[in-house]
């Protein structure tokens, strides 16, 4: 099972306590964090010292504002929980509490793991918050004077704590669950290339074993039988010179089959392979070899020769080598042209046979190929970069095998590298997780919020008071008769009326918006009418 590193705020990377990252809480401070803390610090605490200080002076109430600031920004990350609910609380007193609540609910959506913990502790400020709101409504008077304060304030309450606190819940699940993918991915990297290494070096020795057992056991005995009929006297010249090449080239395959062999049973044999392969320079020794055997080959080259990377080389010689061991295999006595092309990017390595030669016989493939075919050769091409490319050739049944080789070959792409770019695409995919959930929370949120907005712009048009409708009513009136002569009304306004003087008591009041101003001077946007056993007591405009 996968264990994925502890992500204690009092641990570090390796484990280790670390008392003082309970302040600072789990992650590096990068410079934009820094930038960030700094600046909604620099944004919010102002404003809300410039809120208190408008609401109550200068005194002691800035003080503890000040106080509560730096209690949130110091407890947010260790005890976010703690201060949201503190924070909540902190602002049925104190006004300019209430711009600290992004910053408390910010880091309660990120820091609360637990879905159950973060909703007790998102219906706790909730309930502060509504029973604040019933309490200026109802009891202290000190607020809009209807239901329709206590909605205000849960929209004022659902704008700066539930949205950012869903936000920074969701950009927190995002960076855990890309942590532990990641950590996860690299995991099974690792575990990946172990397995292939391992099984890549039992196939290579099992391969190696066979190869061993069977065809070192066959070109063993090649090799001895071709020694005794060598020396044989009942063989002419010509005779003995053909076995002479036969065993020659049976002790050139154990050669090349003992270095094949020791390379796949080698850790390291990939590296190795490039520095005891065949090269270019051998082409000559190799098409002389074919002669030998009975064919009619002749190598030329094109172009001003250039250096090739290894792979590229050994390519092309097993090109040239496959297509000798063809000839001899299927055109027999056919004259075989082996060219060379040095192109300006690519080499070309072509060789052409023509059709088999009138009562030719084939003389066995004497040169060794590599054994793989040309499906392995094609592997082998485009491992190095290159292509390869066979078919007939001519209308008299000759045969054509190309290759084309860059001078510079790219090794083939690791398929990892390809796994390592769809986890970087699968995390950065904008419909994961729950990413759907938080664009539905916020169209939800911005829908509320329009709907609020055009219900407010349409409470307030129905109660705009002109000032003709103002100064035709007098104190003394009764009720019935002014309220005729004014607008339906709304309590939107009461909370414009909480700084005004004292009501008289035992009246009911209605605060309107005024259409122009109602005094002469340009003052009085509001009007306020109180009403007392049925008669209008008070008249009064202010702004």
């Amino acid at each position: 099972m996968l264990k994925l590193p502890d992500t204690s705020p009092l641990r570090d990377s390796r484990g280790r306590v670390r008392p003082w990252r309970w302040f600072f809480g789990p992650g590096p401070w990068t410079v934009s964090r820094i930038l960030g803390e700094v600046l909604a610090l620099l944004v919010l605490l102002p404003l809300g010292l410039g809120i208190q200080f408008g609401s109550h002076g200068m005194g002691p109430s800035v003080l503890l504002f000040a106080c509560v600031g730096l209690a949130v920004a110091l407890l947010r990350r260790p005890l976010p929980g703690v201060t949201l609910i503190g924070t909540t609380a902190a602002g049925v007193v104190m006004p300019g509490a209430s711009l600290l609540l992004p910053l408390a609910s910010w880091s309660a959506g990120k820091r609360l793991e637990r879905p159950g913990r973060a909703l007790a502790v998102l219906s706790a400020a909730l309930a502060i918050e509504l029973v604040s709101g019933v309490y200026r409504t109802f009891v202290s008077g000190d607020g809009i004077r209807s239901w329709s304060g206590v909605a205000l304030s849960l929209i004022w309450f659902l704008v700066v704590v539930v949205i950012p606190g869903l936000t920074a819940r969701y950009l927190g699940q995002r960076q855990r669950l890309l942590a532990s993918l990641q950590a996860q991915h690299r995991q099974l990297l690792r575990e990946n290339a172990i397995i292939a290494r391992e099984t890549r070096l039992r196939e290579r020795q099992r391969i190696a074993q066979d190869m061993h057992d069977s065809l070192g056991h066959q070109l063993t005995l090649i090799a001895v039988h071709t020694g005794a009929l060598q020396v044989d006297p009942a063989l002419s010249g010509p005779q003995r010179e053909a076995v002479g090449v036969l065993r020659d080239a049976s002790v050139a395959a154990m050669r090349e089959l003992r270095e094949v062999v020791g390379l796949l049973k080698d850790d390291v044999g990939e590296e190795r392979e490039a520095g005891s392969a065949h090269g270019l320079d051998q082409l000559d020794g190799l098409v002389s070899a074919s002669n030998q055997a009975g064919a009619r080959a002749a190598l030329s080259r094109i172009g001003s020769p250039r250096p090739l990377a290894p792979a590229a080389e050994q390519a092309a010689y097993r090109i040239v080598q496959e297509g000798l061991t063809n000839a001899h295999k299927h055109a027999p006595g056919a004259a075989v042209e082996v060219v060379l092309r040095y192109e300006p990017d690519v080499v070309l390595v072509e060789v052409v046979n023509g059709p088999p030669a009138p009562g030719g016989s084939a003389a066995g493939p004497l040169s060794v190929s590599g054994g793989r075919g040309l499906t392995g050769l094609a592997e082998r091409a485009r491992s190095a970069g290159g292509m390869l490319h066979h078919g007939p050739y001519g209308a008299d049944g000759g045969f054509r095998l190309t290759g084309v080789l860059p001078y510079e070959g790219e090794p083939a792409p690791d398929p990892r590298l390809a796994a390592a770019d769809d986890l970087h695409r699968a995390v950065n995919g904008r419909w994961r997780g729950c990413l759907p959930v938080v664009l539905v929370a916020g169209l939800l949120t911005v829908s509320l919020l329009i709907a609020g907005l055009l219900w407010l712009f349409t409470e307030i048009n129905k109660g705009l008071v002109t000032r003709e409708q103002y100064h035709s009513v007098r104190v003394g009136q009764p009720e019935d008769e002014v309220r005729e002569r004014l607008p339906e009304g709304t309590g939107i306004g009461d909370v414009l009326d909480a700084e005004q003087k004292e009501r008289p008591r035992g009246s009911t009041c209605l605060v309107m918006f005024a259409e122009s101003p109602l005094n002469k001077d340009g003052s009085g946007s509001l009007a306020r009418f109180c009403f007392r056993d049925g008669k209008l007591v008070e008249k009064l405009s202010f702004d």
